[in-house]
């Protein structure tokens, strides 16, 4: 019986937290990787890691749940259970989007640099150059803070102006930091900028809500743009446009490079880089 036939668990390892599931990010990650499932023999363990458990040094994740091959949707534990799963356990194991240098697992991830210059063309199109951004908290995962910094490398190459009174740090990644951090630039900034690029969906969400809340048009008098591609924002009013990552073909993705490498009894790891997509709506 080849090991693709042999009845095997998938386990998948988040942060014991509720913020975890509040986004729709990780819910379309989640949605990929049980299709890549259904119809198999396969078993899938969503495992949660509590606070305590990680302070503990000695708190080994895997001795306690069974698996054969490991997938990390949580970027601040990525090098201890990654050590486990590979020098410990001889399994494989896999990230989303966290291209760190020293990475030592497989990872699928969306080219960011293709992203942010999708954002930026787009909104120079639309002939926006006083252009601000809510970014990521220093605290989040690589490719969150990769935008930022893209970002100001692009305004240097098109020769626009950084105004720090535009640019906000989030404490999160949820609609009410977008809300609360757009707030302040209304009131704190002597004038807003003509568009905003939001970090991910969410913080756009909010920050359209905070801008309607206050009488200022999207996107007549702002322009704002999110990121990730989250189903939701079709819905909200101005729909959003952002860049959109296909985060169910790379929870499939994941899966199946995890089914290839048992197969291949092989712990080399593999990258795969997918694309974004600029999905044009109507609040930029």
């Amino acid at each position: 019986m080849s090991e693709s036939q042999r009845r095997l668990t998938i386990g998948l390892i988040g942060a014991f937290t509720p913020e975890l599931f509040k986004g729709d990010y990780f819910t379309q990650v989640l949605i990929g990787v049980t299709n890549a499932l259904v119809g198999t023999p396969h078993d899938f363990r969503l495992i949660l890691v509590k606070d305590e458990e990680y302070r503990n040094p000695d708190f080994k994740i895997l001795d306690r749940h069974q698996v054969d091959a490991l997938i990390l949707i949580t970027w601040r534990i990525h090098d201890r259970y990654i050590a486990e799963a590979l020098d410990e356990k001889k399994i494989p194991v896999i990230v989303i989007n966290d291209p760190t240098p020293s990475l030592r697992s497989s990872i699928v991830y969306c080219d960011n640099k293709e992203g942010v210059h999708l954002a930026m063309r787009h909104l120079l199109s639309r002939g926006y150059r006083k252009i601000g951004m809510l970014h990521a908290p220093d605290d989040a995962s690589l490719d969150a803070r990769q935008r930022y910094d893209l970002l100001r490398e692009l305004l240097g190459q098109y020769q626009l102006t950084f105004d720090p009174e535009h640019y906000r740090k989030c404490d999160y990644f949820f609609e009410e930091d977008g809300y609360l951090k757009m707030l302040d630039m209304i009131h704190q900034s002597e004038k807003l900028p003509r568009a905003i690029i939001c970090v991910n969906d969410d913080i756009a969400i909010g920050a359209i809500r905070a801008l309607k809340e206050n009488w200022i048009r999207v996107p007549d008098q702002v322009a704002v743009i999110g990121y990730d591609g989250i189903r939701k924002g079709k819905y909200t009013e101005p729909s959003l446009t952002t860049i959109g990552q296909p985060l169910e073909l790379m929870g499939r993705e994941m899966v199946r490079i995890l089914m290839e490498q048992i197969e291949k009894k092989s712990l080399e790891p593999v990258t795969r880089v997918v694309s974004p997509e600029l999905i044009i709506r109507k609040s930029c």
